[in-house]
């Protein structure tokens, strides 16, 4: 038994030697990717240069070696073409990454314009430019100047690649080409017709606009993995040439006259689209398909695509560091990797050859990119796939039908840009059809612990997948089941865990002494929640954050005390911040100004009896300003000019005072005198004795919380400010740990046995 176990174990380490051998050249290109990521990746930082450069000289080192034994040669030869090939591309690449972070950062510059303003969710606006410091995204107070524009601007350097505009004039107006550019983005916009979702959402298919899609679709198209098509993507562009090149088969024979105006039209195509990342990254994997289409017969696509990769991060090696790029290349990857031996899966399965390819390229990609989708939304959709399914037959007709509106838009003929236009807008009417329809349905959004863990968790998943795939018999089978078992596994975690992390509307975080609440709707706002306030303990609040499954905020900072916004930094740095919201009698301190420019927006100023922007919300919630008047008697009284936020999500009303004291609680009595009950409120000032009764009973909270830490030398809560709760049940963090509200109501505490009590018992 054991004979034939060595034996068969020396038969598979053969077999792996000989296969290693003959896809040697596959072998070194993927390494030359690797050393390209590293080396474009970490910065090109001396420590990884150095490693590159033993690597090199390793792979020199082995390739001149003398020679011996025909097989020891063989395996050195092919140990050296891996280490070179991996060295160079560190070193060159990590060289040129080294390079461009270097680069000065001018305040005073001459730059120009290339792409349009977008409106960000902070008020700001947004647009790409390019001048001596290279490509980089300025952040402006008003709408910069139109694309093609050359403009004198001031900068304030906010990271490498991103600055805030102080100031800008335009010294050269757009050329007749950028004009001309403008002219036919604004006709697909007026040729765009239907009035419903898929005109909206038609220019963002075509070129990219996604300026009139829906906070709503927008949230049900990244529910179910749909968000690819409202950009510009590889299959768009592949779609252009592609339908030159059946036009042009039909008028000339000769190759080079058909690649010819395809090449051309294409160009104009991405021209007319912009110079954002992601039509570069979508160009790249476009040219790589049609290689890989095109490539002389035996030369293996993966070779190709690790390939293209090494040539990207030697052309840009900021592409290292964007998800964009990994998920583009991931993507590219499971279709050729897992999409072919799946496709076969299926027509075993006497499935039709189209139907089964259909399944398996989406099913591959999304297969490969789930990974990487954790790191930006810890969550899965088991109704990714079928909604990719069924929404895919769409793109390609409202492509089409919106170029040639566009086009026929740009000659002057309206009437018939309109009916292609309108055709187009009820394909991509489909398109947002299924996302609504599929985003509704039971489970279609399951927690996933966050990365690196859920990371981890999602690649051995895969990686099972793909040995369901690849392998036969019993093997595969039990591939399946362990995959099985690992998905539900890892949607389980989250439930299971503590308050924060499951279903919830409302956590009251524990972050010690100090304040950091959470609300969201549940089937509404998804990964979106309302932060307000942040607390002074980092870790605490990551904590708070980990396993909530959110990963975008709107930051609502009542004041500017630390124990409020001390770890305001720590927030930034766990969630994209959609949003920030600070007092208008505040708003021009300076501890305001150094939140704007840690989070890199304007702000949105509150004040009394205004309701904050649904667009700066989570869906699903709404947010009353309570206090503080528009104008700050004195900058100096933070705790008086605190935000006083009544919200509301599932139904659920919370009270959220800040740090005001007696004087304010007098005032903002009555007012809460004529709204229903509250189901919680959290205690003033973290139970100071500061505060008015007269608050308490005009609120009359079902539940209250106070946000304190242990043994704290401010002594609270006070027994007063306990009392004033009355028979309403009381949870304090610092005995309860982070406190959550389920959409039903219930309140559950991170330690279950830490003692409810009635405050007035």
């Amino acid at each position: 038994m054991r004979r034939e176990v060595r034996q068969r174990t020396s038969e598979l380490l053969r077999g792996a030697g000989t296969r290693l051998v003959h896809r040697v050249g596959t072998c070194r290109t993927a390494a030359a990717a690797a050393g390209a990521w590293l080396g474009a990746g970490t910065g090109g930082v001396p420590a990884v240069l150095a490693v590159c450069a033993l690597l090199l000289a390793l792979g020199v080192l082995l390739l001149l070696a003398r020679p011996g034994r025909r097989r020891v040669d063989a395996l050195r030869t092919v140990a050296g073409g891996l280490a070179f090939s991996a060295g160079l591309t560190g070193v060159l690449v990590g060289a040129h990454a080294h390079g461009q972070g270097r680069a000065p950062q001018l305040e005073s510059v001459r730059a120009s314009v290339v792409s349009e303003s977008h409106e960000t969710a902070s008020g700001r606006y947004r647009a790409l430019a390019t001048g001596e410091f290279g490509r980089a995204t300025l952040i402006a107070d008003e709408p910069l100047p139109p694309a093609g524009t050359l403009v004198e601007a001031r900068l304030d350097w906010w990271d490498e690649g991103l600055a805030g505009v102080e100031e800008a004039t335009a010294v050269r107006a757009p050329g007749a080409v950028w004009r001309l550019r403008a002219d036919v983005r604004a006709g697909l916009a007026r040729a765009s017709v239907g009035g419903h979702e898929g005109a909206e959402l038609l220019p963002g298919l075509v070129i990219g606009d996604t300026a009139r899609v829906s906070a709503e679709l927008e949230e049900a198209m990244r529910t179910v993995s749909l968000t690819h098509v409202t950009a510009v993507s590889g299959a768009n562009i592949l779609i252009v040439a592609g339908v030159v090149l059946l036009v042009m088969s039909r008028l000339c024979r000769p190759w080079w006259a058909r690649l010819l105006p395809a090449a051309c039209v294409t160009a104009g195509y991405v021209f007319v689209v912009g110079p954002e990342p992601s039509v570069t990254r979508a160009t790249a994997m476009a040219a790589l398909t049609a290689i890989g289409l095109l490539r002389p017969v035996g030369t293996p696509t993966v070779a190709v695509l690790a390939s293209a990769v090494s040539v990207l991060l030697v052309w840009q090696p900021q592409l290292a560091g964007e998800i964009g790029f990994a998920l583009s290349v991931a993507a590219t990857a499971g279709i050729l990797l897992v999409a072919p031996p799946l496709t076969q899966l299926l027509v075993d399965r006497r499935v039709p050859g189209w139907a089964a390819a259909a399944i398996a390229v989406p099913a591959a990609a999304q297969l490969a990119c789930t990974p990487l989708l954790i790191v930006l939304a810890p969550q899965l959709s088991p109704w990714s796939v079928p909604a990719n399914l069924a929404a895919g037959p769409a793109v390609a007709p409202a492509t089409v039908l919106g170029l040639l509106a566009m086009a026929l838009e740009a000659a002057g003929a309206s009437w018939p840009a309109r009916l292609f236009g309108g055709l187009g807008a009820f394909c991509a009417w489909w398109i947002t059809g299924v996302a609504h329809v599929c985003a509704a349905l039971p489970a279609a959004a399951l927690r996933w612990p966050e990365a690196p863990g859920g990371m981890v968790l999602a690649c051995v998943m895969a990686a099972f997948v793909c040995a369901a795939v690849l392998l036969r018999g019993r093997s595969r089978a039990a591939a399946a089941v362990l995959a099985f078992a690992v998905a539900v596994g890892g949607s389980l975690v989250p439930v299971l865990g503590q308050p924060g992390r499951g279903e919830w509307s409302v956590l009251v975080c524990d972050v010690g002494q100090g304040s950091a609440v959470l609300l969201r709707a549940q089937e509404e706002s998804g990964d979106h929640a309302l932060l307000v306030d942040t607390g002074d303990d980092a870790e605490a609040l990551h904590r708070c954050l980990e396993g909530s499954g959110v990963r975008r905020l709107t930051l609502a900072v009542s004041h500017f005390d630390r124990d409020h916004v001390g770890a305001l930094d720590a927030a930034v740095e766990a969630a994209e911040v959609h949003a920030l919201i600070v007092p208008r009698a505040l708003a021009h301190t300076p501890e305001a100004e150094d939140a704007r420019a840690l989070t890199g927006l304007s702000g949105i100023p509150a004040a009394r009896g205004e309701a904050l922007p649904p667009e700066a919300l989570p869906p699903g919630v709404r947010v009353r300003v309570l206090w503080p008047p528009p104008r700050a008697g004195s900058s100096a009284d933070g705790n008086g000019h605190s935000l006083v936020l009544l919200a509301e999500a599932d139904g659920i009303t919370v009270l959220l005072p800040g740090d005001i004291g007696r004087t304010q609680s007098l005032v903002l009595a009555p007012v809460l005198a004529q709204e229903p009950p509250v189901d919680l409120m959290l205690a003033p000032h973290h139970g100071s004795g500061d505060m008015a009764p007269a608050l308490h009973r005009a609120a009359r909270p079902r539940a209250g919380a106070v946000s304190v830490g242990a043994d704290n030398s401010y002594g609270h809560p006070t027994p007063s400010a306990l009392a004033a709760f009355g028979s309403a049940e009381m949870l304090r963090t610092d005995v309860c740990g982070t406190l959550a509200v389920t959409a039903g109501g219930a309140v559950r505490a991170e330690d279950p046995d830490c003692g409810r009590v009635r405050a007035g018992g």
